[in-house]
């Protein structure tokens, strides 16, 4: 399910409806951003949506709005609709935003932003005076290296499209994702060792382990299904004495992973 905020446009979702169950929620009122939902791993991701002449229009006003939901959710992103060029579009009226007008000599001064219907049709623009692309780039990378992404979408068509699939691809267990499987290592979200009780150490050390095991030997075991593994045996040696059913008692493992660990831990079935 996707939980959207109340005060978000009715096409985008019906758009979204139609593929994807929607909840729409007061979200702002709470300090979410406008569109929340769960992964696989019950990490949540929430997403702002921002016109492009809204966003260029006041840049301080978006990051306070991130600023303001960023610790609601264990991954923050940013939507933006239309497009923006410090170019203005040959034969689209302008209206000028500027804090000065000037001339075509400020053009590098500006940025020129457009909405674009669904059939492909701009009826206007609007430009701005207040942030110039290269302002524009360096804020964009300084928030994706503070954890939130930018995605641009054409219209709102696009905009719908994007958190649909988006969604459908989180519903995934980690080992069915295949993009850079072959460099990408596991990871773990946990706090330092230093922090943990001896049995929590023990746990998060078994389930490193078989995160790499199934890296090394494609067991298909993510993050969830190690801790599940982890939560039964002490450690490798422990799970290496099971029996198949034993291990097999794991949520999300069954009879077929649980062979496949006892072959990789060198047990002949």
């Amino acid at each position: 399910m996707i939980l959207v905020d109340e005060n978000e446009p009715e096409n985008i979702i019906k758009l979204i409806r139609q593929s994807v169950t929607v909840a729409v929620s007061p979200l702002n009122r709470v300090h979410r951003s406008d569109y929340l939902f769960g992964n696989y791993e019950g990490k949540t991701l929430q997403f702002s949506r921002k016109q492009a002449g809204e966003l260029v229009g006041n840049i301080d006003e978006a990051e306070s709005q991130i600023a303001d939901y960023y610790s609601n959710a264990d991954y923050n992103f940013q939507i933006v609709e239309g497009w923006i060029s410090p170019l203005p579009i040959q034969g689209i009226e302008i209206n000028d935003h500027s804090v000065t007008r000037g001339s075509i000599r400020d053009l590098g001064n500006k940025l020129f932003c457009y909405q674009v219907q669904p059939n492909g049709k701009i009826e206007r623009g609007h430009s701005f005076s207040t942030i110039n692309d290269s302002v524009l780039y360096a804020w964009i990378h300084r928030l994706a290296m503070a954890g939130v992404v930018t995605y641009t979408t054409t219209n709102w068509v696009g905009t719908a499209r994007l958190l649909t699939v988006l969604f459908r691809n989180e519903q995934k267990p980690p080992e069915e994702h295949q993009t850079l499987n072959r460099i990408i290592k596991p990871k773990f979200h946990v706090r330092e060792e230093s922090d943990m009780t001896e049995d929590e150490r023990n746990s998060f050390r078994l389930m490193k382990s078989l995160m790499f095991l199934s890296d090394a030997y494609k067991l298909g075991i993510g993050e969830k299904k190690a801790k599940a593994i982890s939560d039964r045996f002490v450690n490798l040696i422990d799970l290496a004495m099971a029996d198949v059913s034993d291990i097999a008692q794991c949520e999300g493992i069954g009879n077929t992973i649980a062979k496949r660990i006892l072959i990789a831990l060198g047990r002949s079935i």
